[in-house]
């Protein structure tokens, strides 16, 4: 019976915490440029953020930086799949925006690309390209010179992310940089002596084969990078199609808070009545409050997840085998302490020992018992901003 109670219970917590803990939904306004229900945003914990797209729309990125700090922004995405053809995205942030913080926002939305596009991406990369490396690899007659290995790598690399800085590949491919297979090759340019090749030539033809020999080594470094560009650009690539910016967005200022709990615990008392062992469980309702380790944790998904100790009494004396009766001296009641976690917000899951001694025998000692519990959990305000 006891179990049966302890399950039901068990149930009913949790259906009212999936219902508590489902995320908050703010809606974008599209044409002014902020969000609708939600001018100011809610704090340590996960939310949605919803919109009208037109259905050509593929792909929607939402970057959120905090103001004045020196954070990276956080980069969410949304990914139309197959068969949706629905006319709104939603986007879950899943790493909690911290209270009494100013935030900016950026949704950018993205459409499909041809193979026209994708051409004249590859095609305005190479042609910059082939420009820097013509200004920065000479011949002088003797030797092959590249002016500065490094910075023409460098070159080479903003030329390459400059131009593909609106696009985005829906398989998930990036571009970082070039690999260190192409400046090999720059270095090994810089190393190349022509004078042998050129010694018994006259001097029309020398710079004939010079240049020739140049134009060979630029058009295969031109390949070596179509090669490693071609894989994003070949993917299921789309570009930029309208940016919202969203500035100075504030969220709700912290408060100072208690976390308390009340539910049920589990405990076995032993005894011993005539040389007999005998093992009394029972679950007893208790309350308490919670010390959090840390207030949230970034995870996936919907519930957030804090570590703490709980600190309470049981609202009723717990009972042995022989009817004796047990309780922490003074107040009476069990007391416990337990290490446990929040998940869904509003559920606390401790483990840990209840403090009683034997209220009908003065002399007995104090008995530390395991006891495990799940309760219900609430934040109090009291008050006091942080």
């Amino acid at each position: 019976m006891k179990l049966k109670q302890l399950l039901i219970v068990t149930l009913s917590v949790f259906s009212i915490a999936y219902a508590n803990a489902q995320s908050q939904i703010i809606k974008l306004d599209s044409e002014n440029g902020s969000f609708k229900n939600f001018p100011v945003l809610p704090d340590n914990e996960v939310f949605s953020i919803e919109g009208e797209v037109d259905i050509s729309i593929k792909l929607v990125e939402v970057t959120i930086k905090e103001e004045n700090s020196g954070n990276d922004p956080v980069v969410y995405s949304w990914n139309r799949s197959l068969h949706n053809n629905s006319g709104n995205f939603e986007v879950l942030v899943t790493q909690p925006l911290e209270a009494g913080e100013t935030y900016d926002f950026t949704v950018t939305t993205f459409k499909s690309l041809d193979t026209e596009s994708k051409k004249r991406i590859i095609g305005n990369i190479l042609t910059r390209s082939q420009h820097l490396l013509r200004s920065e690899i000479t011949v002088d007659g003797k030797d092959i010179e590249v002016d500065n290995a490094k910075d023409l790598i460098k070159g080479l690399n903003e030329i390459v992310h400059q131009g593909i800085v609106l696009q985005r590949s829906r398989n998930g491919i990036e571009f970082k940089e070039l690999s260190g297979l192409v400046e090999n090759e720059i270095n090994k340019l810089d190393n190349f002596k022509v004078k042998k090749i050129l010694r018994k030539k006259k001097g029309i033809e020398k710079d004939s084969i010079s240049t020739a020999m140049l134009n060979e080594k630029i058009d295969y470094l031109l390949e070596l990078i179509l090669t490693e560009v071609k894989p994003f650009v070949s993917s299921e690539l789309v570009e930029q199609y309208r940016r919202y910016d969203i500035s100075s967005v504030k969220t709700k200022k912290a408060r100072f808070t208690l976390p308390i709990n009340g539910g049920l615990y589990a405990w076995n008392l032993n005894s011993n009545i005539n040389n007999v062992n005998l093992s009394s469980t029972g679950l007893t309702p208790g309350v308490g409050i919670t010390i959090p380790f840390k207030r949230s944790f970034n995870v996936k998904g919907k519930s957030i997840t804090s570590l703490g100790i709980s600190l309470g009494v049981l609202t009723s004396k717990i009972e042995d085998a022989d009817g004796d009766r047990y309780g922490a001296p003074t107040i009476k009641l069990p007391v416990y302490a337990a290490l446990g976690v929040n998940v869904f917000k509003v559920i606390r899951v401790n483990a840990g020992t209840l403090m009683v001694s034997n209220l009908s025998n003065s002399t007995n000692k104090l008995k530390f018992i395991p006891t495990f519990g799940v309760a219900l959990e609430l934040d109090a305000w009291i008050g006091v901003r942080k």
